[in-house]
């Protein structure tokens, strides 16, 4: 059997980064039986024991997949009954804080904004350091036992004050030292990269067999760093369009059964799967998911800004304006402490009183992000890896507007139109939203050839 080293960022506390290493792990066991060794690019590996893995998730994804994985019970865990509760007398049921949910708003005040990026840059460079002593020696037994080494996927070209790329040297140099094949997987690149953060990040890009990007965006950038890595990068698409494959739920479209490749269910990490689309003359009324993430985050990645006061405002008139339209409104985030913050202290205050109105529990493993979005029969969010798992269960999915990466994959996939301004009143945009259940006829052809570029691109890869 031939063993992968997946590195990555896993046990991010956004689940989304979870979300791609199953998925990940998913796609290189439908191309055969093999060894998967995680590796947290921050945290290190993780053990191979049974007491870091919830029993029944183990067996599950050992039965499905026949990847033997080493993972964390950050990403898997038991998977929670069903989360949301109807709404009695068209009050909402707004969920407990729950003991192991993070709940902690990030920092926006001056003393932040005023330190400057050198600072920040050494903080993060005698942070990797202290980490070497940590980290060394097991990156160094575990690419000793793989085949083959991959960076990947998630947005890891970047220059995270030198955070990133110095995670990143660390695992591109002891793959050339030990000679094993390194392959950049399904990553996003952005500027701006300092000086340094060039140098350490094109050094892996060019020891790199292969580099497959998640967009054309990030194709473009990397390629005006450096346009001699043409030859061996491609732009592919995110590992989480396979989300329906992982977590035994049905994909978009039928036709995808005869696309030539393996789609099918799968029994790893099954969530239940979303109620049918309410019928004409149906009582129940559609399920409306709003993925709700901190605006301070659009500080560190957009040039948008976004006050939590009005964005908080907003979202309570997107509820407002669904619930008029006659749906049930659920609030959810990806699961990151911020997130959560926000959603607490700020958006749930105003929405106590929103009819048909209910604040999802604050998912603390990526089973119980998946079953929010399954939940829905629509989905409006800001968070990526809250648009792309619902887009690839084939629900009609809106993405408001923030970081490029967001757009650019909405474009590839046909949705431009489906992309949401929240600088224009919720009440327009929302009102506006389409209730039928019907994605654009160009949506699907594009979801299948990505699909599918994703799953010859893996096979091509592995040892």
């Amino acid at each position: 059997m031939k063993t992968v080293l997946l590195a990555g960022v896993p046990q991010s506390p956004n689940l989304g980064d979870g979300l791609i290493a199953l998925t990940l792990n998913r796609l290189i066991a439908m191309r055969g039986t093999h060894r998967v060794i995680h590796f947290d690019l921050l945290h290190g590996q993780w053990e191979a024991d049974e007491s870091h893995i919830a029993a029944a998730d183990s067996a599950r994804l050992q039965a499905a997949s026949g990847a033997e994985t080493f993972s964390s019970s950050s990403m898997t865990g038991s998977l929670p009954k069903r989360t949301r509760e109807e709404g009695t007398a068209g009050r909402p049921q707004l969920a407990d804080i729950q003991a192991n949910a993070r709940i902690r708003l990030n920092a926006s005040g001056a003393s932040k904004r005023m330190t400057p990026d050198t600072l920040r840059r050494w903080k993060a460079y005698w942070l990797d350091k202290r980490r070497n002593a940590k980290l060394n020696e097991p990156l160094r037994k575990a690419v000793a036992q793989a085949d083959a080494v991959f960076i990947g996927g998630g947005h890891l070209l970047i220059d995270t004050y030198w955070t990133f790329p110095l995670a990143i040297r660390r695992i591109a140099a002891e793959a050339k030292r030990q000679r094993k094949p390194l392959h950049l997987l399904l990553v996003g690149a952005r500027g701006p990269w300092s000086r340094q953060a060039s140098r350490w990040l094109l050094d892996a890009c060019r020891y790199a067999a292969t580099i497959a990007v998640r967009d054309e965006d990030s194709l473009s950038f990397l390629l005006g760093m450096d346009p001699s890595l043409a030859a061996k990068t491609v732009a592919l698409a995110d590992p989480a369009l396979y989300t329906p494959e992982t977590f035994g739920l049905p994909a978009a479209g039928a036709q995808q059964q005869q696309a030539g490749y393996p789609m099918g269910r799968s029994a790893a990490h099954p969530v239940k799967p979303s109620s049918a689309w309410p019928k004409g003359g149906a009582s129940r009324r559609p399920v409306v998911g709003l993925g709700i993430m901190d605006p301070n985050e659009m500080n560190r990645h957009c040039p948008y800004r976004w006050e939590r006061e009005a964005c908080a405002a907003w979202w309570q008139s997107a509820a407002e304006t669904l619930a008029a339209r006659g749906c049930e409104v659920r609030l959810f985030t990806n699961g990151a402490a911020t997130d959560n913050a926000f959603v607490e202290q700020y958006v749930k205050p105003l929405c106590e009183e929103v009819q048909h109105t209910t604040v999802m529990r604050y998912p603390t493993t990526v089973g119980q992000l998946m079953d929010s979005i399954a939940d829905c029969d629509v989905v409006i969010a800001q968070r990526l890896h809250a648009c792309i798992p619902a887009l690839a269960l084939g629900k009609p999915t809106y993405g408001i507007i923030w970081d490029r990466k967001l757009e650019n994959i909405f474009a590839e996939l046909n949705l431009a139109e489906q992309l949401i301004d929240f600088r224009i009143p919720a009440e327009r945009t929302i009102g506006s939203v389409g209730l039928d259940g019907l994605l654009p006829d160009a949506f699907l052809p594009a979801l299948e050839r990505k699909k599918r570029e994703l799953f010859e691109h893996i096979g091509s890869i592995l040892p």
